[in-house]
């Protein structure tokens, strides 16, 4: 460059005197005031502007990584709370389940109990004095039915003979008469 172009200028000057330029070499140079004032302000700025650069690139980087940071974190919050929907809905289902199998269960278990005690109850009463035992019974639980009345309130209303034993009987024997009655209908249908 700059070395070359002085040396060539020397050598052809040179030549009159017999004199080689061999090499040149420039090892300083010392630029006046203004010069020098005006290259450290051009390097300054230079590196204002890759420190700006530079910065702004961070600025950048950071917020594509906070943004991506935010996206996950949301997207990983929603997928908890759809878990945990989820499972709360199936657990709330299973246990409906559970309770509804359970009472199910139950109502098969009281029916058949009470199918059960029919069935007894029914054969009783077509054995010798079995109309007479389930009368007594009856007129037993309606007096006792008439104490506990009596032990809740000073205040009770009767029919005209709710006293008379014999009258407690006749109605025990009506409503056995009645339900003798619809029985063998309802045994000669079950049979079919």
């Amino acid at each position: 460059g700059l070395n070359t172009l002085i040396k060539g200028s020397l050598q052809d000057a040179a030549v009159a005197w017999g004199l080689e330029v061999r090499r040149y070499e420039l090892t300083e140079i010392t630029p006046d005031d203004q010069i020098r004032i005006a290259m450290d302000k051009q390097a300054a700025a230079e590196r204002d502007r890759r420190e700006q650069v530079l910065r702004a690139e961070g600025d950048k980087r950071r917020a594509e990584l906070t943004s991506e940071g935010i996206k996950i974190s949301l997207k990983n919050e929603s997928e908890g709370k759809l878990i945990q929907v989820t499972n709360e809905a199936e657990a709330e289902k299973v246990r409906l389940l559970r309770e509804a199998e359970g009472k199910a269960e139950s109502l098969k278990i009281q029916a058949i109990a009470q199918a059960e005690a029919l069935s007894k109850i029914s054969e009783q009463l077509q054995k010798s004095g079995g109309q007479e035992a389930a009368a007594l019974e009856l007129a037993k639980e309606y007096a006792q039915m008439y104490a506990t009345m009596g032990s809740k309130s000073n205040t009770m209303f009767f029919q005209e003979s709710a006293g008379n034993a014999n009258s407690l009987l006749v109605q025990a024997m009506s409503a056995m008469k009645a339900m003798d009655a619809k029985i063998p209908s309802d045994i000669s249908n079950e049979s079919k």
